[in-house]
């Protein structure tokens, strides 16, 4: 059924034109510009969103704050709002790397690592990443390998945005994304017939839910989800991590595999599983802290108030 044409609508999409005017605009000015500008978007949003800035600052206060000081976290958290700014730009100019800018910009480790969780088996592979460093460069990454991914996203409001993001990674790369909600039985379905999909899988978990992790030796909330599609779906886990190195190229490492044997316990595969992720995660952010993505409250949600309303009821 066609949509309505409706004024939020017409917003949306001039928000969209607005998205290819600014990404065909960074790749026409020179790369040293369009990184500089970057962290110059990074610079505004520390300086006007409070929120953010206080969610930053109190999750490397949690992680950092026993070793470091209140003015290293201070400078580390500016540097993750240039980060941000610069994974912004690095979105736009990695859609039109070749295969040989990515041979040039990418520096791969753990081939073997990646051949052996390709040879043939009845198992599908669980392409393990997090909210570190450049993932964007680990989809690309992904392309140039040759890798046929699937994931599993949340679309943004906008329509014309979540098409165009989804399909990033153009045709020829073979990524189909699935819906964030009501797919976990296809997926695990997926990876049971040899198919391989990609998990961020440091997402917050409901503290409802009991499934706790020790995260920088404190507590944290993790999404189960991830350890039940890889325990169900049989898979084998091969860790994919890209970081900025200061010449401006990227280490992309993969492997060694997470190995795992489930007990038949639920809950306690489900935590330990999770916790292998975490520490993963854990020894990452130690490589480089201001490439880590600390804007989410990872270890208590901010109660919003809605929510505070109804607890008072």
């Amino acid at each position: 059924m066609p949509r309505r044409l409706t004024f939020s609508l017409i917003v949306d999409y001039l928000v969209y034109l607005l998205v290819i005017f600014v990404e065909n605009a960074l790749n026409i000015i020179p790369e040293s510009w369009a990184r500089a500008f970057g962290r110059f978007l990074g610079r505004i949003g520390w300086t006007v969103s409070s929120d953010r800035r206080e969610a930053v600052m109190e999750n490397l206060t949690i992680a950092f704050g026993k070793e470091e000081s209140p003015q290293w976290i201070r400078k580390t958290a500016i540097k993750s709002f240039e980060h941000l700014g610069l994974l912004i730009v690095e979105f736009f100019l990695i859609r039109r790397w070749t295969q040989e800018e990515m041979a040039k910009r990418i520096i791969l480790k753990g081939k073997l690592d990646y051949d052996l969780a390709l040879m043939p088996g009845n198992h599908g592979i669980c392409l393990l990443t997090s909210h570190f460093g450049c993932f964007e460069v680990s989809a690309a990454t992904t392309k140039f390998l040759g890798f046929k991914t699937n994931l599993f996203a949340t679309g943004l409001k906008n329509p014309f945005l979540t098409r165009y993001l989804f399909s990033r990674a153009g045709k020829d790369a073979a990524i189909k994304t699935f819906p964030h909600k009501g797919v976990v039985k296809d997926l695990i379905e997926l990876l049971r017939n040899g198919g391989l999909l990609a998990m961020l899988a440091d997402q917050r978990g409901d503290a409802e839910r009991g499934i706790f992790v020790d995260y920088f030796g404190t507590p944290a909330p993790a999404n189960e989800v991830f350890a039940r599609l890889t325990i169900d779906g049989n898979a084998r886990i091969l860790p994919i991590c890209t970081y900025r190195l200061d010449d401006g190229n990227y280490l992309s490492t993969l492997g060694p595999d997470i190995e795992f044997e489930p007990t038949g316990d639920r809950k306690a595969d489900l935590t330990a599983l999770s916790q292998k992720f975490h520490d993963l995660f854990e020894s990452w952010l130690k490589i480089k802290p201001e490439q880590g993505f600390w804007f989410q409250r990872k270890w208590r949600r901010k109660p919003s108030s809605k929510r505070r309303r109804n607890k008072s009821r």
